[in-house]
């Protein structure tokens, strides 16, 4: 059963000019601890890094439908890679709490899938929150 779906299209010129006036700050605010780490260690193309980053955050917000208010925060949402280079969201902080919380009242895990994309100027990010299949 689908919980959520979101997902979120991006041009990563925008991102570009934003990196370009508030840079750390910007990167502070918005990126998990992991995600600057990996783009300080091993990533060539960090705009398109952060760029479909930024993309899954948004999409997994809409996916979770947050009320306002409910202390989400996009630094608590990041997307990390498996040894295979499989993308998956890791969440930390009030969010973790908040799925959890979400996951109490369905009686039910949550399995988040995501899918990332780019195309030269261009990042698509997409989400499907679904209840996970009992094991």
């Amino acid at each position: 059963m689908i919980i959520g779906i979101g997902t979120d299209f991006l041009d990563i010129r925008r991102l570009n000019n934003i990196l370009k006036k508030y840079e750390k700050k910007f990167i502070d605010r918005i990126y998990g601890k992991n995600e600057i780490e990996i783009v300080n260690d091993i990533i060539k193309n960090s705009n398109k890094y952060y760029g479909k980053r930024f993309a899954a955050k948004e999409a997994t917000w809409k996916a979770l439908s947050p009320i306002r208010g409910t202390g989400l925060a996009f630094k608590e949402i990041e997307t990390l890679n498996d040894d295979n280079g499989r993308p998956y969201l890791f969440f930390t902080g009030k969010t973790k709490i908040y799925i959890e919380n979400c996951e109490k009242k369905l009686k039910k895990k949550l399995k988040f899938d995501i899918s990332l994309t780019d195309d030269s100027n261009y990042v698509l990010a997409f989400v499907v929150i679904s209840l996970a299949p009992h094991m």
